[in-house]
């Protein structure tokens, strides 16, 4: 019992200052209208959202760095192909690139956030269902509390209806999928209850704030901040100055795609009802990149630790 009790107290403890930032904006919520909602969660998203996945090449480069120039020439090779395909399912496919951005980043949210509570040795197979399974179950939360206005957003993007029903499938399902799952891990089978809470103050959050509010609030604060802590320790380990390294590698890419969401606003004449769709559209085209990425060096890092274990 002491020793469960250790666990959740250890986890309150790191995730301390995001519950009480959440907790915060559910208080004062019914005096943020959607405007200035949207203007906190167009600078969060647009600052710290940007910059967390602008550092991918410096990523590869680190990787690769103790291998041939080589092998660093064709990971940025297929990088760019990424970010080609990436693009080319969101103008040419858009309802196959929503499904995939969808599928791609529930795994990606579920890693960050589930990672470092999963046994090392698990296997791959059962990693990947416990991630999708907690992101589905995020992102049908999500869906399911802004169903109007997502139903909206998904038609003008894909052009398809999207159900209610649907949404709270993608929730349930998710959401039993990751109780199911986790059971069999003795570590995470301590922290269901407390992630689970987890979910329902995050609930609380999106139904009380807008759309954009809800996912950008989740990108930053639950997401991108602790990624960057992680790629931090992953570029600059002991580098009092690995912070502003940090931001200064990643200014072109994050001036370029802001550049680039202006530009398309302006040039294309975007109406502002379909501001929306145009801007979880070059989310999604700009972060489906930097999540194969981080896959990528999250697989390449197990690989390297089952080699060390057998050997």
């Amino acid at each position: 019992m002491f020793k469960i009790e250790n666990l959740v107290n250890r986890a309150a403890q790191k995730y301390q200052y995001h519950i009480y930032t959440t907790i915060a904006f559910i208080v004062f919520s019914h005096i943020l209208n959607s405007f200035v909602q949207a203007i906190i969660a167009g600078f969060m998203i647009s600052s710290v959202g940007l910059i967390h996945g602008a550092n991918d090449l410096q990523l590869i480069k680190k990787k690769t760095q103790k291998k041939s120039k080589k092998n660093f020439l064709q990971s940025l090779l297929l990088y760019i192909l990424v970010v080609l395909a990436g693009v080319f399912l969101f103008y040419f496919l858009p309802s196959f690139g929503l499904f995939f951005f969808i599928i791609f980043s529930a795994f990606h949210f579920g890693e960050q956030h589930l990672e470092s509570k999963v046994e090392t040795g698990r296997s791959s197979i059962f990693k990947w269902l416990l991630y999708i399974s907690y992101g589905c179950a995020l992102f049908g939360l999500l869906f399911t509390l802004q169903w109007e206005t997502v139903h909206a957003v998904i038609g003008q993007i894909s052009g398809q209806y999207i159900s209610k029903q649907s949404t709270e499938l993608l929730f349930f399902g998710g959401l039993i999928g990751f109780l199911l799952v986790g059971l069999f891990s003795p570590a995470l089978r301590k922290l269901l209850f407390f992630e689970t809470m987890l979910l329902l103050l995050l609930g609380l959050l999106f139904a009380r704030t807008t759309l954009i509010f809800g996912f950008g609030f989740y990108f930053v604060v639950w997401h991108s901040i602790p990624s960057v802590k992680d790629q931090l320790n992953f570029l600059y380990p002991s580098d009092s100055l690995g912070a502003w390294k940090y931001i200064k590698s990643s200014l072109p890419y994050w001036i370029m795609s802001l550049i680039g969401l202006v530009g398309v606003y302006i040039f294309f004449d975007i109406q502002s009802a379909s501001f929306l769709p145009l801007f979880f559209s070059f989310l999604a085209a700009i972060t489906f990149p930097h999540t194969v990425v981080m896959g990528w060096l999250k697989l390449s890092e197990q690989k390297s630790n089952g080699l060390a274990e057998q050997s």
